[in-house]
């Protein structure tokens, strides 16, 4: 991958000026949700230029705790740093510690200070398009402002992973996406239209039905199917018995197609948990995804 020197960007702070319902404004938002951790790691934080507008992104990077820059490692980008982040860092350092994975350099991307502007700045930059109200156990959440997802991927492309690349011992054959509920959701979507730009894929109860996707999702969906990968690709889906709708629909047909798909480049897992909703199977999914994406 060829760091890029151009400065593009898209941030949390500028949902209001691409999206039809504005997300609250947040300048330089700090990434408390990863402070005070079980392993109590360190983490470097990145100041990344947000546009024009002269706002900057803390990016959160955790190294392995037995890091050493003599190494190369494997790079996971976690765009749900919020609820994801501490989580990844404490399963790190246990396969780490029982010898059973492989440290990784957890890249995490937050969204906010507040919960309002976590869900406002994920419902845009996570979704390829705007879906409107969905159904979540009874209640009725607004998901009107999708559409950044490309905007997302931009900034990946050439600002985080540049950045990352530039500062430490980074594994380039070795390059991950970890994605949870509409996280997930971007992950698949990346997977099949931009290929080979990630290698690994944790991909936890993605919403892979309508409404949340559509026509040009199914097309990229069907030609990546058919072309397969260029190099060793890992992929790993899950979700949970009692999970949302769509999202027990779309993901039971994504491992049924990718399951069936002979390509000596693809490591595929799935997973569904029993007796859990959707919240619930995140955390089984994260040590299972972990250990599949780098065990030793």
């Amino acid at each position: 991958m060829t760091p890029s020197t151009r400065a593009i960007l898209v941030g949390v702070a500028l949902v209001g000026a691409c999206s039809p319902a504005p997300a609250p404004e947040l300048e330089a938002p700090e990434v408390g949700a990863e402070q005070g951790v079980v392993t109590g790691l360190p983490i470097d934080r990145l100041r990344l230029p947000l546009g024009d507008a002269g706002l900057l992104m803390e990016v959160a990077v955790s190294l392995p705790h037995n890091y050493d820059p003599s190494q190369a490692y494997p790079v996971l980008v976690i765009p749900d740093a919020d609820p994801l982040m501490g989580l990844l860092q404490t399963v790190s350092f246990l396969w780490v510690e029982e010898g059973t994975a492989q440290g990784a350099i957890l890249v995490g991307l937050p969204f906010g200070d507040s919960a309002g502007a976590i869900w406002a700045n994920r419902s845009y930059y996570l979704l390829p398009d705007s879906v409107g109200v969905v159904e979540y156990y009874g209640a009725q959440l607004p998901l009107n402002t999708g559409g950044g997802a490309t905007e997302l991927a931009l900034f990946l492309a050439e600002e985080v992973l540049p950045a990352v690349e530039a500062r430490y011992s980074v594994d380039h054959a070795r390059m991950g996406l970890v994605g949870f509920s509409m996280g997930g959701l971007f992950a698949a979507w990346h997977l099949v239209t931009h290929p080979g730009f990630f290698t690994d894929y944790l991909i936890i109860a993605p919403p892979l039905s309508a409404p949340m996707i559509g026509s040009d999702f199914e097309r990229s969906f069907e030609q990546r199917l058919g072309e397969g990968f260029d190099r060793p690709t890992r992929v790993y889906v899950s979700y949970a018995e009692d999970d949302l709708e769509m999202v027990k629909v779309g993901a039971a047909r994504w491992i049924e197609a990718w399951s069936g798909v002979d390509d000596v480049n693809l490591s595929f897992r799935s997973e569904r948990f029993p007796g859990l909703r959707h919240d619930g199977g995140a955390v089984p999914a994260l040590l299972n995804g972990y250990k599949f994406l780098y065990g030793s």
